[in-house]
């Protein structure tokens, strides 16, 4: 009997899904390039193997390898988890992490995976036998040199503080740039007479909000282009160094490596006319009482009693100076006072009424109070002069009801062959009837009327325009179009009633 051997097929060897990891600690050009050349270097090593199946090059820079918290370091971790690697390689410990913990961490959660990390320079693979505790002993070596070197560092900047040698970042701050000499300063002029400006604006107690207003309308903006922020105004008024002084130590690195400010946890060192001062000591002092006065008025609570005529005998003799509501009193969210607000405005109604908000504490600044007054606001105007009152003889003369030529007719199904059958196209909301100052009749969009502008642009149409509507059965929808900046109004009928839309 013959006997055919076949021989066995051959076992087709899996590629192993590699990825590289790199890692820089700063972002300076020198270092940019060098994460660069990385790249290329892991790039061709991966792709040059027969073996290997590219899975990507992950990298961070800038960011320490104390921080476990690293985009592409957690972006690894994440597609390592969903099995898209088989193995990484990087170039040594150091690149990988700079703290035991983290190492440790990161590659026992990997090799729970069945994924390598192969480290080049210390030439050890975690999935070998003896991997882990060589990475533990070299890790734990490169962590102690590393701390080594932060206490050499930090000793070394307290001897210079010491010696009143400063570390200085000024060049880093809005209004100043390096001088020609090494270690001197000069001033940008250009940022300094906007950092004047917001001195002024806060010492003359213009709101924030109002000073990132005007700040926008004058051109004034960062250094990268964009609009001043909030936080921004405070620190620089704040800032000793505009009026030329200079504290060495303000802000340190906590031994979990986090920056912060130095609230007496070590020594600080205050020089005085250190480098040419942007505004004089008048204005910084005097900008920075009326911060300490905001700060203090926002923790200082008033001792609240029950809201009657008896504890407050101002309470019914507030009006709104727009449109004549009397102005009711809530307890903010903070519980500190009592601010007094339009109630037609909270109503809805603010197409007619801009509404106003007055401050418990800004009502008892004006003394006692023994006639009804009206009260208008100014956002724009600095704190102590934005509201404006009126006695209310003088407002109700300059707010008399307009007399018209002709009353009103009722508006029913008899006077309106339209009644109740008129709507916005753009919202699907019903037109309401509404009489003008010049005593023309309108209707307008219900959905603007009460929920404004962003929720409908809305439609005006006038009750002459509304009068030519045909009778007949059905509803309008309403729609208004501009020709050569002329309004015309068109309609479209319908047996079913529109869907109003919803807020």
């Amino acid at each position: 009997m013959e006997v055919t051997v076949i021989e066995a097929k051959k076992k087709i060897k899996e590629q192993l899904k590699v990825a590289a990891y790199c890692r820089v600690s700063s972002e300076s050009e020198e270092q940019e390039s060098s994460i660069e050349n990385q790249r290329e270097y892991y790039e061709e090593l991966i792709q040059s193997n027969p073996n290997y199946e590219y899975a990507g090059i992950y990298f961070d820079q800038g960011i320490s390898g104390f921080k476990e918290k690293r985009p592409g370091f957690q972006q690894m971790m994440k597609d390592a988890r969903a099995g898209k690697i088989n193995l990484i390689i990087t170039k040594s410990i150091t690149r990988f992490a700079r703290n035991t913990d983290t190492i440790l961490k990161a590659t026992r959660e990997l090799k729970d995976l069945g994924i390598g990390v192969f480290f080049e320079l210390q030439n050890i693979n975690t999935l070998t036998q003896d991997g882990e505790l060589l990475m533990t002993v070299y890790a734990a070596f490169a962590q102690g040199e590393s701390d080594t070197y932060r206490e050499l560092a930090r000793m070394s900047r307290r001897r210079q503080f010491e010696e009143g040698r400063p570390m200085y970042r000024l060049h880093k701050a809005l209004g100043y740039r390096k001088g020609e000499k090494e270690g001197t300063f000069e001033i940008v002029p250009e940022e300094a007479a906007m950092i004047k400006q917001i001195y002024k604006w806060i010492r003359d107690e213009y709101t924030v909000t109002t000073i990132l207003k005007m700040a926008k309308e004058a051109g004034f903006h960062n250094r990268d282009g964009k609009d001043l922020r909030f936080e921004q105004i405070y620190k620089i008024v704040q800032s000793e160094i505009y009026k030329g002084d200079y504290i060495m130590q303000k802000h340190f690195i906590d031994e979990d490596r986090r920056h912060r400010i130095n609230r007496g946890e070590l020594p600080c060192w205050y020089i005085e006319d250190d480098h040419p001062a942007i505004v004089t000591r008048k204005l910084w002092e005097e900008a920075n009482a009326v911060i300490e006065k905001r700060a203090k008025e926002k923790t200082e609570h008033l001792d609240l009693l029950p809201m009657t005529v008896e504890n407050y005998p101002y309470k019914n003799k507030l009006f709104c100076g727009y449109c004549g509501q009397r102005l009711y009193a809530v307890k903010t969210k903070s519980g500190a006072q009592y601010s007094f607000y339009c109630h037609k405005r909270n109503k809805g109604v603010g197409v007619c009424c801009p509404g106003i908000t007055v401050p418990q504490k800004v009502v008892e600044s004006w003394g006692a109070i023994t006639e009804n007054i009206y009260i208008t606001m100014d956002p724009d105007k600095p704190i102590p002069k934005q509201y404006s009152i009126t006695k209310e003889s003088t407002w109700k003369k300059r707010h008399k009801k307009k007399e018209y030529a002709a009353e009103m007719k009722p508006y029913n199904k008899e006077n309106y062959h339209y009644y109740k059958r008129i709507f916005c196209e753009k919202c699907g909301w019903p037109l309401y009837r509404q009489r003008r100052d010049d005593g023309r009749v309108q209707f307008i969009c219900g959905g603007k009327s009460i929920y404004r502008s962003a929720f409908c642009s809305g439609i005006i149409v006038p009750e002459e325009v509304m009068d030519r509507l045909p009778d007949k059965d059905g509803y309008f929808i309403l729609r208004e179009e501009k020709e050569n900046g002329e309004k015309h109004y068109s309609y479209s009928c319908t047996k079913e009633k529109p869907e109003r839309k919803k807020k």
